[in-house]
């Protein structure tokens, strides 16, 4: 299957649990910056809305 381009506000899932920032592997977020080629800031909320 080709990869697809990631783009600006597209929603993402976590492959690997990310521990330290208390976010486990399937956990949805949405990208809200493109900071290089492959290299993204993607935010993620709780079940209350919080980020």
């Amino acid at each position: 299957m080709p990869k697809k381009k990631i783009k600006l506000l597209d929603t993402v899932a976590l492959v690997d649990d990310l521990p330290e920032r208390k976010l486990k592997r399937g956990e949805v977020g949405t990208v809200v910056e493109i900071l290089a080629p492959d290299v993204f800031e993607v935010e993620f909320c709780d079940d209350d809305g919080s980020t």
